[in-house]
């Protein structure tokens, strides 16, 4: 470990701005959050392709980049771009990256500390190759328990790759010097895998307080998509299988007749051409399919009546906390939440949403339609949600908190390792 004041740490994913998604805005957050506690953190990233799997303007053709973004350094190395559910493109996407991501780690500065995303799981032997040639400690970060949800959504019918995926991520979390998740619900599970309790910390996701809040109603983006005197509920994210978004669409053509009532879904992901087909087919005019960047987000919750977030009816989801709805929270829109687990126990407890059951969209329908005839209601649960993310789940007190788990102010515990 360095003896200067301020650590190095490097922060190893494959996601990171200018692509949109939960882990990209995640980690760009939490980077800025470190260097309030003493950490100097820079990035090894790929070039952007994500979600479409088509290189970004400016980073074709090129193997290796260096930029700085909101004052942060950043490497970029070669990927395969792909995206879908082939499997084989998207194997060699992830495997690409990791090949190319060994070479810049092992070959680049030497950081205190590594900071790996497990999602592809691949990254873990970037991080083994650096604690074992370069006696770099790392902290193992599991934002989703993606083995679990492969094997229970069928995406990967050969057990001996679950098997063997399973080993290698196990394998990695022992190796690992901390590990971080994001809900209690992971703690337990990642320590009845036989990770000891003292090496498991809590990492939770949450909001940029001070950008994400409550503006007036953006008339720009109202007539962007003509949404006066609607009452927007808003779905913001990846559009994934295992988010049933399907329930949207079915919720929208029962309240087809209620022109008062619009839903507006931005984002992109494999299952968007399909929700998008399916809305045409059934002649929907109250859903528009938009898309809008990250600084723009707090003006698009300010046209927002409310948010909408929804998962499966699967075992793991109990487990989740959907990223999603704590900046919908954060700019004082409730959330309705589609499922189960511990987002919806969060919703309950602290009264800033309603929660419906999975995969039913007359329920859905009906409590869109209870919340656009109280605005009383709409506007208590806003409110709650607000104080809860600047109270908890500010990234400024997430990493504050977490901070102190893993004792990152005083010092030279890592040297040991």
């Amino acid at each position: 470990m360095s003896n200067n004041n301020k650590q190095n740490w490097l922060i190893l994913t494959q996601y990171f701005p200018p692509e949109i998604g939960a882990p990209q805005i995640r980690l760009m957050s939490m980077v800025k959050e470190l260097e309030h506690n003493g950490i100097n953190a820079s990035v090894l990233t790929a070039m952007p392709n994500y979600p479409k799997g088509e290189l970004f303007d400016g980073y074709k053709k090129k193997i290796v980049t260096k930029e700085k973004i909101n004052g942060i350094d950043i490497k970029r190395t070669w990927v395969y771009a792909a995206s879908g559910k082939a499997s084989v493109p998207r194997i060699l996407n992830y495997l690409s990256f990791t090949v190319s991501a060994t070479i810049a780690a092992l070959f680049g500065p030497k950081p205190d500390l590594v900071f790996v995303e497990s999602q592809p799981l691949s990254l873990g032997l970037v991080a083994i190759l650096m604690k074992w040639v370069r006696r770099v400690p790392y902290i193992y970060n599991i934002p989703d328990l993606q083995i679990e949800v492969a094997k229970e959504m069928d995406f990967v019918g050969n057990s001996l790759i679950l098997k063997f995926s399973k080993y290698l991520e196990d394998f990695f979390m022992k190796q690992s010097w901390k590990i971080s998740t994001v809900t209690e619900a992971f703690m337990t599970h990642i320590h009845e895998r036989g990770i000891e309790k003292n090496k498991i910390t809590y990492l939770p996701n949450g909001a940029d307080t001070n950008f994400l809040k409550p503006l007036f109603p953006n008339k720009k983006l109202i007539s962007k998509w003509n949404l006066g005197n609607k009452k927007v509920f808003l779905y913001v994210g990846t559009h994934a299988f295992y988010h049933g978004l399907e329930i949207i669409i079915k919720a929208a053509s029962i309240l087809k007749n209620n022109k008062d009532i619009i839903f507006l879904m931005i984002g992109n992901g494999p299952e968007r051409e399909r929700i998008i087909n399916m809305a045409e087919s059934e002649h929907l005019d109250n859903i528009i399919f938009g898309e809008s960047p990250y600084e723009e987000m707090a003006d698009l919750y300010s046209i927002s009546y409310c948010s909408i977030a929804s998962l499966k009816n699967i075992q793991v989801s109990k487990q989740m906390r959907l990223s999603k709805i704590f900046p919908s929270l954060s700019c004082a829109k409730p959330v309705i939440y589609a499922g189960i687990g511990e987002a919806a126990d969060l919703l309950n407890k602290h009264e800033c949403g309603l929660i419906v059951e999975p995969e039913n969209p007359i329920k859905l329908s009906e409590t869109i339609l209870k919340l656009a005839e109280d605005k009383t209601l709409q506007t208590k649960l806003g409110e709650s949600g607000r104080r809860l993310v600047e109270k908890d789940y500010s990234w400024h007190t997430i990493i504050n908190r977490w901070s102190n788990q893993i004792n990152i102010r005083t010092s030279n515990k890592m040297d040991d390792i």
